[in-house]
């Protein structure tokens, strides 16, 4: 218990000092708000739990009441007097009924406070919702408008270089069109981040691992500063993974904003069924400062950063906006060690799986690293009477091959190199691009070299023989 007013020089003193007692302890005051009745000690000499208040050397007698309010103790005050048995039970009563108005009015203000508080928060979040929405509709004109400009100072830049005119006056040109493209795509990249996560969910079964994976590869994180501890045998989630792979990237880059003034950047990824199985944790962890206790309830909202102008606020939003659609949560705190915390919690797909015919007889190529996917597609080929073989860089001769699965995202290779290479030797349209985030532009770059067709990764059975 803090002493939180005082009466006198003495009063004064022990508040500027933050005089505390133990809640039931060896005081008039710990025995009041522990036993939740009324104290009095005629002769506090007599008294067992009389604390000894040096400021208060002359206190013959004294009386403590609790402060209570609904059954809850909220609080006490005491009264003390010079004199011996200066208080009569009468004293206890009318000064209880002073008490048990003070409890209430404490608590009226206290409940105010919160009021004022919430009211502050609620017209703070209201104003960022009306600002997001009213943004929303200027952002996808001026995003459509942009889009075109990326791809046209991209072909003026392949032009560019290709000419045999004065190299300074195109250096300075290619120059230019670079600037150009960084602020078109920018424009998009916002675009994405308010747009993005409103767009119609198609929730799937998908291996959340995976999905992740591929963030990671795709953001060009650096393999020595990410940590991975996976579970065994992961149940399939139900998520659109186009859109679980903007959550994980926008929770991705926050680490790695967080953890760029540490002298070693530490992002730590743990991935795991919960207790109940209802869902899979996703736990991503950093090494940075961490979030201010005051600050994690705020960094929800949009618009809301604690970065400065050059970011927009809108990742944490939009990675909310995404987990709520398919029924799951977003929790974000502060480690043990420091750094933050922010666990995503997929829900687990339980209904039952499609059956599924697969080929037989056939001689596929999986143009992949060595994961969760490119092993969970092998076994199933070769389960099924299919000859397979698996390539990191898909540099290998394609000719042997009936069907080639090629991922969108590759560790140790370039997908357009890969493309380019099945083009020249007649065997592009075997191959089929799957990947776990798939996007239109991304789509139409691909299907230029050629392919026979871009699709989601799929994660089951029926959705391989789709395909292959």
């Amino acid at each position: 218990a803090v002493l939180k007013a005082g009466r006198g020089e003495a009063g004064a003193k022990m508040v500027a000092e933050g005089h505390k007692l133990r809640v039931d302890g060896h005081s008039m005051i710990g025995a009041a708000t522990g036993q939740r009745k009324a104290r009095i000690a005629l002769d506090v000499g007599e008294e067992p739990v009389h604390f000894k208040n040096p400021y208060l050397p002359h206190t013959r007698s004294e009386m403590a009441l609790p402060l209570i309010f609904r059954d809850e103790v909220i609080g006490a005050i005491t009264v003390q007097s010079v004199e011996e048995a200066a208080f009569t039970d009468d004293d206890i009563t009318s000064l209880q009924a002073m008490a048990d108005q003070l409890a209430v009015a404490i608590r009226n203000a206290k409940l105010l406070k919160e009021l004022e508080a919430a009211h502050a928060e609620l017209v703070r979040t209201k104003t960022f919702e009306a600002i997001a929405t009213a943004t929303i509709e200027a952002i996808h004109w001026i995003g459509n408008k942009a889009l075109p400009i990326t791809t046209s100072a991209e072909l003026l830049r392949e032009e560019l270089e290709e000419l045999d005119a004065d190299r300074k006056a195109i250096e300075s040109m290619l120059e230019d069109l670079e600037m150009i493209e960084d602020s078109a795509r920018l424009i998009i990249s916002v675009q994405e981040h308010l747009i993005g996560p409103a767009r119609e969910e198609k929730p799937r079964p998908a291996m959340v691992d995976d999905v992740l994976v591929d963030t990671v590869v795709e953001m060009g994180i650096p393999d020595e500063i990410i940590e991975y501890q996976v579970a065994d045998d992961l149940p399939l989630v139900r998520a659109d993974t186009t859109q679980l792979n903007r959550a994980f990237g926008y929770i991705l880059k926050n680490a790695l904003e967080a953890t760029e003034g540490q002298e070693e950047q530490r992002i730590t990824v743990t991935i795991a069924p919960t207790d109940d199985r209802r869902f899979v944790a996703v736990r991503i962890a950093d090494n940075g400062p961490g979030i201010p206790e005051e600050e994690l309830d705020k960094i929800w909202a949009a618009f809301y950063t604690t970065k400065g102008v050059k970011h927009a606020g809108l990742g944490l939003s939009a990675c909310l906006q995404i987990i709520k659609q398919i029924e799951g949560q977003v929790l974000a705190s502060n480690g043990p060690d420091g750094g933050a915390v922010f666990e995503l919690l997929i829900p687990v797909y339980d209904s039952p799986l499609p059956a599924a015919e697969l080929p037989s007889g056939k001689a596929f190529l999986i143009v992949d690293d060595d994961d969760v996917w490119s092993r969970f597609a092998e076994t199933l080929l070769t389960d099924n009477g299919n000859t397979v073989a698996r390539s990191a860089d898909g540099l290998v001769d394609p000719t042997a091959f009936d069907v080639i699965l090629v991922d969108n995202v590759l560790r140790h290779g370039d997908v357009k190199k890969v493309l380019r290479l099945l083009d020249s030797e007649g065997t592009a349209d075997r191959a089929v691009v799957v990947a776990s985030s798939l996007r239109v532009e991304r789509a139409t770059e691909l299907m230029a070299f050629g392919v026979r067709d871009v699709v989601l990764k799929p994660y089951t059975a029926a959705d391989l023989a789709k395909i292959v």
